[in-house]
């Protein structure tokens, strides 16, 4: 088990990126952040846009991606005092 904030960039921002990471985790040479975490962890989204921000979220809301913040406050990752929408 992992234990404190383990972070590091993915550099997905392209279907390119996507269908490559995909390929990754096919052939071996990644693995799904879910088997490190226990299921349980964030992902930092940015984007050019609230509104593209909204629709990324409703997407991963509709297929069952965004899961219930714990009661716990998440950790600060950015050094912020305002909480960000956490996927």
């Amino acid at each position: 088990m992992v234990y404190g904030v383990v972070r590091a960039d993915m550099n997905i921002r392209t279907r390119r990126d996507v269908k490559k990471f995909l390929e990754g985790l096919s052939t071996g040479s990644s693995s799904l952040l879910k088997n490190v975490t226990g299921g349980y962890h964030y992902h930092t989204i940015e984007a050019e846009s609230e509104e593209i921000l909204d629709d990324i979220q409703n997407e991963l809301a509709e297929k069952g991606f965004l899961a219930k913040l714990q009661d716990y406050k998440p950790v600060d990752f950015l050094g912020e005092e305002e909480s960000n929408t956490n996927v």
